[in-house]
């Protein structure tokens, strides 16, 4: 009789495994982590050499989930496979039409974008990349499609808490990565299908001795080797493509840590902004009060 814990997801069983993996199988389940799709297909020599560890390790590591072996390992990733693509062609998928179900799908899928995040990151990774932010005397940040959508979440984060940013224009990178210098640093953002001027934007500036903090959807994305600092963001959503959510979330998460460590400053230029941002007209948005608005102050034609 196969208990709890026998039919356990393997998705579930990574999550809660990850914490307490050694480095080397912690590589294995970022690669699956970051490509479960393509997971279910890797033999162990593949997995191996995906994940830079022994065959050993890899067998190993599928005892340290609860599987016999190597099989049974493979055999729970194409079942999670099986699971999440169904039967039927992507193509003859039915467009979602019940906006409230959809909503709740989206729902979900984000949360547990955010709970994948939560276990993929650790705090020396994330203090490390404030500390980058924090040091540079300039930030451009890179992003094409909805990389550049994410980018300037991040800009306007960033510079609410007092480290101003430029989210780049993509026609434009190479100019702009081109006036950065060491005591600079280039944030570049790519999810697939990977931009070629985001990555190699990030492979010049590496080239040229500029810190690179990158952001992209697995952990050996084209912007690995290029990267000081690479964080990988979970984010699938219905479209097939990226859910901004989990990224807005650890933006967010980095622009309060940062704004924690100059709290006056950043009170003198949140009330900074407030006194710019006060609106000319402001009595055509205010509700009416007898008095507000005088039609003799306007000049008919």
């Amino acid at each position: 009789m196969s208990t709890q814990a026998d039919s356990q997801p393997i998705q579930m069983r990574l999550a809660e495994a990850y914490r307490e993996l050694p480095e080397a199988m912690r590589r294995i389940a970022d690669a699956l982590m970051s490509d479960p799709l393509l997971g279910a297909l890797w033999g162990i020599e593949s997995m191996a050499e995906r994940a830079e560890v022994s065959v050993g390790t890899v067998v190993r590591f599928a005892k340290r989930l609860g599987y016999k072996g190597f099989s049974e390992f493979r055999d729970a990733l194409r079942e999670a496979c099986h699971a999440r693509s169904g039967d039927a062609d992507l193509e003859l998928m039915e467009s979602p039409s019940d906006v409230y179900g959809t909503l709740a799908e989206v729902a979900r899928r984000d949360g547990e974008n955010l709970n994948r995040l939560i276990q993929m990151v650790d705090l020396p990774t994330l203090e490390a990349a404030s500390k980058l932010l924090m040091a540079a005397r300039h930030r451009v940040i890179l992003g094409r499609g909805v990389s550049h959508v994410m980018s300037m979440i991040l800009g306007f984060y960033l510079t609410q808490a007092g480290l101003p940013c430029i989210a780049a224009n993509p026609s434009d990178f190479s100019n702009q990565v081109a006036n950065l210098d060491s005591g600079d640093l280039l944030v570049a953002l790519s999810f697939a299908p990977y931009s070629r001027e985001t990555v190699d934007s990030a492979i010049f500036a590496k080239e040229s001795g500029i810190p690179v903090l990158a952001f992209s959807d697995r952990a050996d994305s084209p912007l690995k080797a290029c990267a000081d600092i690479l964080i990988p963001v979970p984010s699938e959503d219905l479209l097939f493509s990226c859910s901004i959510t989990t990224f807005a979330a650890l933006a967010h998460a980095f622009a309060i840590v940062i704004a924690a460590q100059d709290h006056s400053g950043t009170l003198k230029r949140l009330k900074a902004a407030d006194k710019v941002a006060q609106p000319l007209f402001v009595n055509h948005w205010l509700p009416m009060q007898p008095g507000a608005f005088s039609l003799g102050r306007i000049s008919k034609p």
